[in-house]
């Protein structure tokens, strides 16, 4: 019963025009929502075991030192081993909308466009180079993410 549900779920997802990325194996879904399993992150050299993270939870995935983290509402960080890129293809497969943005580093970003609380042009104090700063709920280390973008790009992204 259980893996009818999941397939259900994972067709329904692929049939509302997300890419199809998350495989139904790695994809949860419960009554409080739906979950994907994530690679561990590697530490001195080994793997970690695997994650379940709530899909619906997620503000951003960026990088940091070269490893895929994972800001959630709870302001808790989940590194992972998976590639940035991959892990937000899955999360955009399993019914999550990213917008894509540019860090201070040149780095791609994916921000949850339904946590984005407030755009605004950068300020002082951000990184040079940044255009914009986007406020987000749950950042463990700071309040905002700025952005190499401008607040009309963001916003026209947020848009589509």
């Amino acid at each position: 019963m259980r893996s009818l549900i999941l397939q259900a779920a994972f067709a329904l997802v692929c049939l509302a025009g997300a890419p199809a990325a998350a495989a139904p194996e790695t994809m949860f879904v419960t009554p409080s929502g739906v979950f994907i399993e994530l690679a561990g992150p590697v530490v001195a050299g080994k793997a970690q075991p695997p994650v379940r993270i709530a899909v619906s939870q997620i503000i951003r995935i960026g990088l940091l030192e070269r490893e895929t983290v994972i800001d959630t509402t709870g302001f808790v960080q989940q590194k992972t081993s998976e590639p940035a890129e991959t892990v937000a293809r899955r999360l955009m497969a399993a019914g999550i909308r990213l917008i894509q943005v540019t860090d201070a580093l040149g780095q791609r970003n994916w921000v949850a466009a339904n946590w984005v609380v407030m755009v605004r042009a950068a300020q002082a104090g951000h990184p040079v180079g940044t255009r914009a700063s986007i406020t987000l709920p749950g950042l463990r280390f700071a309040r905002d993410v700025a952005v190499k973008e401008t607040v009309d790009e963001v916003m026209a992204a947020l848009a589509r």
